[in-house]
């Protein structure tokens, strides 16, 4: 329950439901960061973190870009991990974990130790969530589960209708809605989420119907083509229930040789919550 009430209070505080996506790609980091390993990446992210942290309620950390670099790379996720905590910012893991058994114990016990929020996969059934799900409810942890992603081919299965007639994803809804509720809370949103892609509108009004008590994670805001201003009817109306993670539109939203990529970040963080709050009036009398 902690993870659902904490993030809650972010975004009525702030006024705000972006998250930062960081996503290390060295060549679209400044010059001045470029060629240092991991000792660069973390010093930009360093950076970015004071820029954003008004802005953001949180940071979405994706672990494939910090393992392609191998060893520094993890190094580089974990520093990344407290550099966020420190800054106050809750810390979504986009791991995309689901296994069962022990290594679902595993992958669960070194993920939380991290972050506060991981994203999984539900497609092996509820033992490859369980470990996760116990850590949600005993330990104050959260979980976004992939229901409907933003990708071109998501319906090829997501979309397949189940013996019901039902797609697969409102299935997964279903039962992500089933274990929210046996970790949550008599009130308010749970810590157990799905991720649904903001670029499919009809979508995420189904996904929403069927999940009123659960946080929703919407990528595709920027690069993918969605539009901050069309998911107003994913938010209640105190603002809440929807967390809209931006990557490359904020951490390369300007050329590697500018020297002022700092105010671009802040320029663009500043409209960003801007065009939200516009979308959802509720969160214009944060700070």
């Amino acid at each position: 329950m902690e993870a659902g009430i904490r993030i809650g209070e972010e975004v009525k505080a702030k006024g705000s439901a972006l998250v930062l996506g960081l996503d290390p790609r060295p060549s679209r980091m400044p010059e001045e960061y470029r060629g240092r390993g991991r000792a660069g990446i973390t010093a930009f992210h360093a950076e970015l973190l004071g820029v954003c942290a008004p802005f953001v309620v949180a940071v979405k950390v994706q672990i494939a870009f910090f393992e392609v670099l191998g060893e520094e790379g993890l190094a580089a996720y974990a520093e990344t991990c407290r550099l966020a905590r420190e800054a106050g910012l809750a810390i979504l893991g986009d791991v995309k974990r689901g296994d069962i058994g022990s290594t679902a114990e595993a992958y669960a016990e070194i993920h939380y130790r991290w972050a506060d929020w991981l994203t999984l996969h539900p497609w092996l059934g509820r033992d490859s969530v369980e470990p996760f799900l116990r850590r949600c409810g005993g330990e104050g942890k959260g979980a976004f589960v992939l229901v409907a992603t933003s990708n071109p081919s998501w319906e090829e299965f997501q979309g397949v209708p189940d013996g019901d007639g039902r797609p697969m994803y409102l299935r997964v809804a279903a039962a992500v809605a089933d274990w929210n509720e046996e970790c949550a809370g008599p009130d308010g949103y749970g810590p157990v989420g799905a991720v649904v892609g903001a670029t499919h509108p009809e979508v995420h009004r189904a996904v929403r119907a069927a999940l009123p008590r659960s946080w929703l994670l919407m990528p595709g805001v920027g690069a993918q083509g969605a539009r901050i201003g069309d998911l107003g009817a994913a938010f209640d109306a105190e603002g809440l229930g929807v967390l809209l993670p931006v990557s490359r539109g904020l951490a390369a939203c300007f050329e590697p040789g500018d020297p002022d990529w700092r105010e671009r970040v802040r320029a663009r963080a500043e409209e960003l919550r801007a065009e939200l709050r516009a979308a959802v009036p509720a969160l214009a009398g944060g700070r």
